[in-house]
């Protein structure tokens, strides 16, 4: 089989492969979430406190992307991923044997890094597959979302027998492990032939080719941004205002976990066929009446419910994000991939700290709903329709035969083409 034709089938050892260091990594990643119980107890944390080292791994993870994403495009996913990996592992395993506060937020600041395995993984998956199947390929691969999900349930356990700071040895060797796997196994995509590679000033550019960077970047903000936060901090929500136990309050979150990811698929494949526009739309409405409802007190159950609905919300609302990256940024997914991703990423550490600093001084959650609900609003109102086309382009209002969702497409794909920043028509008349 020829390199165009793998290009244009995809490869799914190469999806597998990815999907699988995606999860070891975020496993990691999450793993002062479900143990923040326990450190809460043995150095006596207030809740900015804990918001503050629960978004510590976030920061770095968050900012990197920028970077890692650039260097993917230039060098590969696999030897990128591959290293990632293995730099991940040593801080991880040094956490194990952190006995104060100021050392866990240092270990946890490095292994950080292991957020940034998206920003690798989106343009190496993206790149074997066609436009119509991105979407789908890369709802599949964020199923390594999952990994959270194995934080918050395998490290109470773990945490309960053997120590909550052994926890972090048991979850780094999978880290070495994949690294060597990633780098003998995994493979990148055929690069096209007889065309110049860009240099970094090239690929910087992309920042300044179109605003829908930026715009993107807001609306993983809100649906990345949030589904961090609350798997990191409804462990600890759940035990404080419904008095259950650690154990308890880990798989009732990653159930939370496990639907937020496999819901990415959905958003993915939803995103093939629907506009992203529209859909964000209906998801963010969707979402402040949730945030809404939790304001309300509930038992324990109603609550659980409401969670849960918010998952399935945020997991299709990430798919759908990637799949408008992918769709428009073609050419430099990972570079525009690692701004975006940074921006979800920056809103997992902001949100935990911002939630955490509104309890301690208010003694409640229902502000830090309410505050979240705010950042809706704000996404919400770039959801326009103009927002997706240059303010100077008027084809819009010209041609009424851009009006189906692949047609509106078009119009924006050679929009956002433009590096000097400027709209370029799509038909001449």
């Amino acid at each position: 089989m020829n390199n165009s034709a793998n290009t244009l089938q995809g490869n799914t050892r190469v999806l597998i492969l990815a999907t699988l260091a995606f999860a070891v990594c975020f496993a990691g990643w999450s793993l002062f979430g479900p143990l923040a119980v326990y450190m809460k107890a043995e150095f006596n944390l207030s809740s900015s406190a804990v918001g503050l080292l629960l978004a510590t791994p976030v920061l770095l993870g968050s900012i990197i992307r920028i970077p890692i994403g650039i260097l993917t495009d230039k060098y590969g996913g696999r030897k990128v991923f591959s290293l990632l990996m293995l730099f991940t592992f040593f801080p991880m395993f040094f956490a194990g044997f952190a006995h104060s506060y100021l050392l866990l937020l240092v270990c946890g600041f490095f292994f950080g890094v292991a957020g940034a395995s998206f920003a690798v993984g989106v343009p190496q998956v993206s790149q074997w597959y066609p436009k119509e199947k991105q979407g789908l390929a890369l709802g599949i691969f964020g199923v390594g979302n999952v990994g959270t999900a194995f934080a918050v349930f395998g490290a109470p356990f773990i945490a309960e027998s053997v120590g909550w700071n052994k926890t972090f040895i048991y979850y780094s060797f999978p880290l070495l492990f994949m690294a060597v796997a990633y780098w003998f196994f995994a493979v990148d995509a055929p690069k096209p032939e007889n065309v110049k590679p860009q240099t970094l000033n090239d690929k910087l550019k992309v920042y300044k080719s179109s605003h829908l960077i930026w715009v993107f970047s807001l609306f993983y903000f809100m649906t990345f941004g949030f589904f961090v936060c609350f798997a990191l901090m409804l462990p600890t929500y759940l035990r404080d205002t419904f008095d259950i136990s650690p154990i308890k309050a880990g798989t009732l979150t990653s159930i939370f976990v496990f639907l937020a990811t496999f819901m990415r698929i959905l958003g993915g494949y939803l995103g093939d066929i629907f506009s992203g526009r529209n859909l964000l739309t209906l998801l963010t409405l969707s979402l402040i009446g949730v945030l809404l409802y939790l304001n309300l007190n509930s038992s324990l159950t109603f609550a659980i419910v409401a969670f849960y609905c918010m998952a399935c919300l945020l997991g299709i609302g990430n798919g759908v994000v990637f799949k408008l990256v992918a769709e428009y940024f073609p050419e430099d997914t990972g570079t525009a991939g690692g701004m975006v991703g940074a921006a979800g990423g920056l809103g997992g550490f902001f949100l935990p700290i911002i939630t955490g600093t509104i309890k301690d001084y208010t003694n409640n959650n229902s502000l830090g709903f309410i505050f979240i609900s705010l950042v809706c609003l704000m996404c919400l109102s770039f959801m326009e329709k103009k927002t997706f086309i240059k303010t100077d382009n008027k084809i819009a209002g010209e041609e009424d035969g851009f009006t189906g969702v692949g047609s509106e497409m078009n119009v924006e794909d050679d929009i956002v083409t433009g590096i000097d920043g400027k709209a370029k028509p799509v038909m001449q008349k």
